[in-house]
């Protein structure tokens, strides 16, 4: 009876692994399974597309960025972000270039009265002239440096509110391709950072500055009155803090990304090691599938961290161009002034070239800390397999 059960059972078994066994083989380019632009439409590409400020948006029209696609990303090239930049010069200059002209005529006629003054000795005229030109400088000059303040704190709160829906999609980026924990502090670290920043933008620049500036005209209209040791204080603290401040938190940022990305080394690692020894017959496949799923989350990772760069970037490159281009106007009449010694016109217009500079130092600190934040977490990464 035992040797009849045996029979049976070893029959049953023939029978069954006489059947073949099938298996789909891994496609030869498991890139081809991988669709790019349906992850970014999943990630919500057209929302996050429709948060990029509209002046923003026609740049990178121009620049032919406007799309988040890797396509887009690898058509920008330096020609075309050069044409950009000399297409904002060329429709930002014209106004300048006129109020300098306006403002050098006024020093010379401001001069000739001086020398009038000194061979009739008509004192109390001179100095009534004089007074009227520094207010007709002052008045063509202090609207431009009014319209830099309000359209750096514009931009930076545009490009807050744009980071603010840039961060989850991005940081779900990361964690997809293999780097959670350097999404999660990417997350929480720039999230911080634009809410504060946010806060301190629409709480205290545009006050602080006009305060600053009216300090330097009036420091500059009422030589007995000493507030230029002030004004340059105030001018270097906010300088080095600015500096103090982007330095610490990129360089905290940069510590917490190389940890992370060593502890997210160590998990696709382990993952790998997972997959090739404990699946049985297809676990190398599995693994080398594995590693093309990787490399193109990476790509996925890098278009996302590229169009938040050139968002940035091309947030605050008008008003940079801008301030710059009257920064150096407010330099170049100081230096027609200390020329032909119109003292009093030319401090008026250094006190407006340093609310400039002050003005270039937080368009650049801020475009930095979120440009070079990116860029390093963007980074973190790609060399590891």
């Amino acid at each position: 009876m035992k040797k009849i059960i045996y029979i049976i059972i070893g029959v049953m078994t023939v029978i069954v692994l006489a059947f073949p066994a099938y298996a789909e083989s891994p496609p030869e380019n498991p890139d081809l399974l991988f669709d790019i632009d349906e992850q970014l439409d999943a990630l919500g590409r057209d929302e996050l597309e429709a948060q990029v400020p509209r002046e923003t948006r026609e740049l990178m029209r121009a620049t032919g960025t406007d799309k988040l696609s890797v396509g887009a990303m690898l058509l920008l090239s330096p020609d075309a972000f050069f044409k950009t930049v000399a297409a904002l010069i060329r429709e930002q200059v014209l106004q300048p270039v006129r109020t300098l002209a306006s403002i050098v005529g006024v020093i010379v006629l401001c001069a000739l009265i001086g020398a009038l003054k000194t061979s009739s000795g008509e004192n109390r005229i001179s100095q009534t002239f004089s007074l009227v030109c520094v207010l007709c400088v002052l008045v063509s000059v202090i609207t431009p440096v009014l319209d830099c303040i309000v359209a750096t704190s514009n931009s930076i709160k545009d490009t807050s509110l744009f980071m603010l829906s840039y961060i989850p999609v991005f940081a779900a980026a990361l964690s997809a391709s293999g780097s959670p924990i350097t999404g999660a502090s990417y997350s929480v670290f720039l999230f911080t950072a634009c809410q504060v920043i946010l806060q301190l933008v629409s709480a205290t620049l545009v006050p602080l500055m006009g305060i600053y500036l009216a300090l330097c005209i009036m420091g500059s209209l009422i030589p007995d009155i000493d507030i230029a040791s002030a004004t340059k204080t105030i001018k270097s603290i906010v300088s080095w803090s600015l500096g103090f401040f982007v330095t610490v938190f990129v360089g905290i940022l940069s510590i917490q990304t190389m940890v992370a990305g060593s502890a997210d080394t160590v998990t696709v690692r382990t993952a790998k090691f997972m997959l090739g020894s404990f699946v049985p017959v297809v676990g190398s496949a599995l693994s080398d599938a594995y590693n093309a799923a990787q490399g193109c989350f990476k790509l996925l990772k890098t278009t996302l961290g590229a169009y938040g760069v050139v968002v940035a970037a091309l947030t605050f490159l008008p008003v940079f161009i801008q301030t710059v281009i009257w920064y150096m106007v407010a330099n170049l009449a100081v230096i027609a002034g200390d020329i032909v010694g119109v003292k009093s016109i030319s401090g008026m217009l250094r006190s407006c070239a340093a609310t400039l500079g002050i003005l270039i130092a937080i368009i650049v600190s801020f475009a930095l800390l979120i440009i070079v934040s990116t860029t390093v977490v963007m980074m973190a990464g790609l060399g590891s397999a």
